[in-house]
C-alpha cells in the first residue's frame, strides 16, 4: 500500500528502477506492469503530500510496455493518468503529454 513517503512494500519507489528494467529486459511484462502500477500510486501519493510534480519515468515505462503489447487502451489510460497530474518540469513530461495528444488524434479522440 503506497503512502505519502512514496513507499512500495517498505521501499521507496526509486529503488525499483533496476528491477523494472530487468523485468522489461526479460519480457516479464505482467510483473513489470504490476510493479509499475504500485510505483505510480506511490509517486502520486508522495507528490500530493509534498505538493510537487510526479516523476514521469514510471508512466513512460508503463506506456512503453502497453505499446509493445499492442494495448492502445492501456497506453492511452496511463498517458491520460499522467496528464491529469501536477507534473515535474522537464523534457520527459512534455514528451509524454505530446505522445498522448498524438495518440488521441490517431484514435480520433482529439
Amino acid at each position: 500500500m503506497p503512502n505519502s513517503r512514496g513507499l512500495v512494500e517498505g521501499r521507496h519507489y526509486t529503488e525499483y528502477v533496476e528491477k523494472i528494467k530487468e523485468l522489461k529486459r526479460n519480457n516479464q511484462y505482467p510483473d513489470a506492469i504490476s510493479l509499475l502500477l504500485q510505483c505510480i500510486d506511490a509517486v502520486e501519493a508522495e507528490a500530493a503530500a509534498n505538493r510537487s510534480g510526479v516523476a514521469p519515468w514510471y508512466y513512460e515505462q508503463l506506456a512503453i510496455i502497453y505499446h509493445k503489447q499492442k494495448d492502445p487502451i492501456g497506453e492511452l489510460k496511463v498517458l491520460e493518468k499522467f496528464a491529469k497530474q501536477k507534473r515535474a518540469p522537464g523534457e520527459s513530461s512534455i514528451k509524454l503529454v505530446e505522445r498522448l495528444e498524438r495518440m488521441k488524434k490517431k484514435m480520433d479522440l482529439g
